[in-house]
């Protein structure tokens, strides 16, 4: 594993109720000079890490959450009005040094990419793969632990086939077919997707499209780099660029992928 400079013990703590867990949570980006340090706490730290390198650098980073079946690797913070308990996961310190350019920008994004897996799967009880397109990565969720404990490989819900067929719709149409062949294969209930740029919601734009027995990643990612590519959103801005989390719901079969716009890096 490469660990540079300054990986810490994961930091594992649990809090009575979900107030207390969200005045903690932090993600952060300590710079001086060429260097920084980013750090972040939280129930799912390497989705903050991966979003507070968005934001920051304006790179397209992917990230998909693991199942989450352990007991300790949850914790209840309330009771829903259907009496069932409410789970979240367990509160993870993850830091980890960026090298910076002269300008500020990430110096290799690849190796910050890789930095942030290696940190993640030595310091938690999960494990994540790099899936890589062009510029854009995906961090996915390939191990977790069973009902005792032991560290068990996943199926990623996005490593799925899907077919789609070919017809002219919203691109949230095509994605909405997209997660409903999903549902019919594994019975978790998958939603997407909430961004919305100058008021228009993501995935408005009409496109021809198909998949025929495509892993529904590269799906998802073709239907995302159509919406970027459409320059029709705002009258005189540049097209936004998207990238997503997908976050699953402990004890339940949910999950949701919230497509996100990439800011404007100069």
């Amino acid at each position: 594993m490469k660990c540079r400079a300054g990986c810490l013990p994961v930091v594992v703590l649990a809090f009575s109720v979900a107030l207390a867990a969200q005045e903690q949570e932090f993600a952060r980006v300590l710079r001086n000079g060429e260097q920084a340090t980013l750090s972040v706490f939280g129930p799912r730290p390497v989705d903050l890490a991966a979003k507070k390198l968005v934001d920051e650098f304006g790179v397209a980073i992917n990230v998909e959450d693991p199942v989450y079946i352990y007991q300790d690797d949850v914790q209840e913070i309330g009771v829903a009005r259907s009496a069932s308990r409410v789970l979240v996961p367990k509160a993870s310190l993850l830091e980890m040094r960026v090298d910076l350019s002269a300008v500020g920008s990430l110096l290799d994004v690849r190796e910050v990419v890789r930095d942030l897996v290696d940190t993640a799967n030595a310091q938690l009880p999960f494990a994540y793969r790099i899936d890589n397109d062009g510029d854009v990565f995906t961090l996915v969720a390939s191990r977790t632990r069973d009902e005792h404990g032991r560290s068990i490989e996943l199926t990623p819900i996005l490593d799925r086939h899907v077919t789609i067929p070919l017809g002219t719709r919203k691109i949230l149409e095509h994605v909405s077919l997209l997660t409903q062949a999903l549902e019919q294969q594994t019975g978790v209930r998958v939603s997407c997707c909430q961004a919305a740029v100058g008021g228009i919601p993501w995935g408005s734009t009409v496109i021809p499209f198909e998949a025929r027995d495509e892993p529904a990643r590269s799906a998802l990612l073709r239907l995302i780099q159509s919406e970027q590519g459409n320059p029709n959103h705002v009258a005189g801005v540049e097209p936004r660029r998207y990238h997503w989390l997908l976050r699953c719901q402990p004890a339940q079969s949910w999950c949701f992928v919230n497509v996100a716009p990439i800011p404007h890096k100069p």
